[in-house]
C-alpha cells in the first residue's frame, strides 16, 4: 500500500516515521531546507524520552509526480496552506485515493474538496499531547486520530477500516466515529479562544488566567465560537464552554499557542483559520464576533509584517 504525506511539522513527522517504522511504502512530498534535510537525516522519531531514531522513508521528494499514484494520503499542513498543499499532492490522488487532512479548524473537508476535486475526502481530527524544544521544535507525545466519512461525500465503511487497521498497526491510536465534524468543533471553541487571546495580547496562559479583562477575552471569544458552531447546526457538547475553560486551567501557564508561537517567530500563521473562519461563519448565520473581530483587525496587521 502507497501511503503519501505532505507536511513535515510535528504531526507529519510522526505519522511518517510511525508509518515507516512499520515498514509501510511511505512517500512524503518535502520541499526547500526540509527537503534537503529529509533526504541526509531521514526523520528523527523522538516521541517520548526513551525512543529517538531515524527512520527513512520509501520515498522523499519535491515532485509529486516521481511518487505517482497513492493508495492514502495524509495532508498535514498548517491551515493557510490547504490550498497549496492540494496543488502539490494533485498528482498522487486518483479517484479512488483517501484523503485525510490532519488540519487544525473546521469544514476542512469541504475546503479541501473544492480544492482538489477528486479523491475520497474524508473528515478528521486529531488530538494531541505534545511539547516544545528548543523553543520551536514541537514532539508529539501522545495522540489519537479520529476519522469519519463527510455527511455530504460518503465513503463506505471498508475504507474507515482500512485507514484505522493501517494506523492501529503502528501504534497510532485511531478510532472511527459518526460525525468528526462534533469533535472538530469541540476543539474549535477552545483553540479559538486561546490561539485568538494568546496571540492578541501575547501573554500566554500565566497571562490569560491572572488578569480578569484576558480571561474575560477568552471566555467570550469561547462563548461567540460556541454560538456560531450551535446555530450552523453543530452538535456541540453541552457543557463544551466549561470544558474550554477548564482544559486552559489544566495547561502549564509556561505554555502559549502555537499561533502565539508563530507570531513571536516572525512566521506566517493561522490567522485567517482561527480569526477570519469565525467572523465569516458568524456573519454567514447571524451571530455577532466583535471579541473575534477586534483581535482580527489588529492580528491582520502583524500577519501583513510576517
Amino acid at each position: 500500500m502507497k501511503i503519501g504525506i505532505i507536511g513535515m511539522g510535528a504531526i507529519g513527522e510522526y505519522i511518517s516515521s510511525m508509518l515507516s517504522k512499520n515498514n509501510e511504502e511511505v512517500y512524503v512530498i518535502a520541499k526547500g531546507e526540509a527537503l534537503k534535510k529529509l533526504k541526509k537525516d531521514g526523520i528523527v522519531l523522538d516521541n517520548n524520552e526513551n525512543e529517538k531514531l531515524s527512520v527513512f522513508p520509501t520515498l522523499i521528494t519535491d515532485n509529486a509526480e516521481e511518487a505517482g499514484i497513492m493508495d492514502i494520503v495524509f495532508i498535514c499542513v498548517k491551515g493557510y496552506s490547504l490550498k497549496a498543499a492540494a496543488k502539490a499532492i494533485e498528482k498522487m490522488v486518483h479517484e479512488h485515493t483517501l484523503v485525510i487532512p490532519i488540519v487544525n479548524g473546521v469544514d476542512i473537508g469541504y475546503k479541501l474538496f473544492s480544492y482538489l476535486r477528486k479523491g475520497k475526502i474524508l473528515d478528521a481530527a486529531m488530538y494531541t499531547s505534545s511539547k516544545v524544544v528548543n523553543d520551536r521544535k514541537e514532539i508529539i507525545k501522545s495522540n489519537k486520530i479520529v476519522i469519519s466519512t463527510n455527511k455530504n461525500r460518503p465513503v463506505y465503511k471498508i475504507y474507515l477500516e482500512l485507514i484505522y487497521n493501517v494506523l492501529t498497526k503502528a501504534g497510532i491510536i485511531c478510532e472511527i466515529k459518526k460525525d468528526v465534524e462534533v469533535f472538530a468543533w469541540n476543539k474549535y471553541v477552545f483553540n479559538c479562544a486561546f490561539n485568538i487571546t494568546d496571540s492578541y495580547y501575547d501573554v500566554g496562559v500565566k497571562g490569560i488566567l491572572e488578569d480578569k479583562m484576558k480571561f474575560e477575552t477568552f471566555c467570550n471569544v469561547a462563548k461567540e465560537c460556541e454560538e456560531v458552531g450551535r446555530s450552523k447546526g453543530i452538535k456541540l457538547a453541552e457543557n463544551i464552554y466549561e470544558v474550554s475553560i477548564e482544559t486552559l486551567k489544566k495547561l502549564s501557564k509556561k505554555s502559549i499557542s502555537s499561533m502565539h508561537r508563530d507570531v513571536i517567530s516572525g512566521r506566517k500563521f493561522e490567522l485567517e483559520l482561527f480569526c477570519g473562519d469565525l467572523c465569516r461563519m458568524g456573519k454567514a448565520v447571524g451571530v455577532p464576533t466583535p471579541y473575534t473581530q477586534k483581535a482580527y483587525e489588529k492580528l491582520k496587521i502583524l500577519q501583513a509584517a510576517n
